[in-house]
């Protein structure tokens, strides 16, 4: 027998304890059971664990001016893209979701929508009714209801018809009827709060640094969540939009993988600036991204 390389005492033997040491955490709490984490567990035999719940998170559309999909275009219509957009949303975060379907423009059916999914959901989320035409319903709704309202309308673009309200003991969002606008109010507002409800000791989209790709020379005095992909070059990335940026535009959602934060103020950003990105296609998360935004160019 030739042994053609040096060996030393211990290699190729596994040695009791070498995977970690007695009384270490194997798993923390709130940590998303993948693979790994699988065979981590059925390594040291726990074959039943205890987990969150994963919150169910209904959702209503109002509107009469939306169509089903199947349904052929007709003047002053509009497919309901926002339901099939939310719904994957919440799945995708770890959410139940649950479809109550789509209602009118009429005050008590949407009262009583509202009252009747309430009690079967833990978060409700309805799409619509939040902006100020004469058919948005949401506040008086919620007035009826006696419910608290956290906030309504914030201070951004897309979404600013945003309203959040604590209703008993579950809360509700109100996102704006425009698929951007919906989409933006969502990931900002809601994914956290699915998240945090999972334990998750990041639940927020995390942040990270991008060279911006484009001009966007128009100053605006609300801080803008630009819709947006992420191009890699040297380890670094170039944050350009992912399509047109308006509030009702869903063509911008399919490529994006991240919002370009655009804080608010007189002057607008040069290509090549170093801007605030926020990750959508990402697990790790941020405890809290608001801290230390890029600065506003007043």
């Amino acid at each position: 027998m030739e042994i053609k390389r040096t060996l030393k005492k211990g290699d190729n033997i596994s040695f009791q304890g070498e995977y970690t040491k007695a009384g270490n955490t194997l798993v923390e709490k709130g940590t998303f059971i993948n693979p790994g984490v699988s065979a981590l567990l059925a390594t040291f035999g726990y074959s039943e664990i205890p987990v969150a719940k994963n919150p169910v998170i209904g959702l209503l559309a109002t509107g009469s001016e939306l169509l089903d999909v199947s349904e052929p275009l007709k003047p002053g219509k509009i497919r309901n893209s926002n339901a099939y957009m939310v719904l994957a949303q919440i799945e995708k975060v770890g959410g139940e979701a649950k479809y109550f379907g789509k209602f009118s423009n009429n005050f008590e059916d949407c009262l009583e929508a509202i009252e009747n999914a309430l009690s079967e959901v833990d978060i409700l989320i309805t799409t619509g009714g939040v902006s100020v035409g004469d058919y948005d319903y949401v506040l008086a709704i919620l007035d009826k209801l006696k419910a608290s309202v956290l906030f309504n309308k914030t201070g951004m673009r897309p979404g600013s018809v945003t309203t959040v309200a604590r209703i008993g003991n579950k809360l509700y969002y109100g996102l704006s009827g425009n698929p951007s606008a919906c989409y933006v109010g969502f990931e900002l507002f809601v994914r956290p709060k699915i998240q945090r409800n999972l334990h998750h000791p990041r639940p927020h989209l995390r942040k990270t640094k991008a060279i911006l790709g484009v001009d966007f020379p128009k100053p605006n005095p609300f801080t803008r969540f630009v819709r947006a992909k992420l191009e890699v070059d040297h380890g670094c990335y170039t944050a350009i939009p992912s399509g047109l940026d308006k509030s009702g535009v869903v063509t911008s959602l399919a490529d994006a993988s991240a919002f370009i934060v655009l804080p608010g103020g007189t002057r607008g950003y040069q290509k090549d600036m170093e801007v605030d990105v926020l990750l959508l296609e990402d697990w790790i998360g941020s405890e809290w991204p608001w801290n230390n935004i890029v600065p506003s160019y007043k």
